[in-house]
């Protein structure tokens, strides 16, 4: 390996733990600790929503212009409703990729 890639593994195992690390260290038991900010509570959701949205677009896009787009979204329904009805990403993948298979 060149010496570039080990000088880069090396920053990116810096800031990685910088980023667990330093929270953990600004709170101090002692001063009572703040909550945290109201936002905060919104911002998984709010990341996964963006990550899926670029995940799903492309994906939708290519099956409509295949025309492909019935197993898609009877795919993409299964999965939404097996994850609201038991809030498990597994069984609400095996549900979408069930759903997907028996719509082709």
């Amino acid at each position: 390996m060149t010496a570039a890639l080990w000088v880069a593994f090396v920053v990116i195992g810096a800031v990685t733990y910088l980023t667990r690390a330093l929270p953990l260290l600004r709170d101090h038991p002692g001063k009572g600790a703040r909550p945290p900010p109201a936002w905060m509570e919104a911002l998984g959701p709010c990341i996964l929503a963006a990550i899926a949205v670029a995940v799903l677009l492309p994906e939708a896009r290519g099956a409509l212009a295949q025309g492909s787009l019935r197993p898609f979204l009877l795919g993409a329904a299964a999965a939404g409703a097996a994850m609201r009805w038991r809030r498990d990403a597994g069984l609400a993948t095996l549900a979408g990729v069930a759903a997907y298979w028996l719509a082709l």
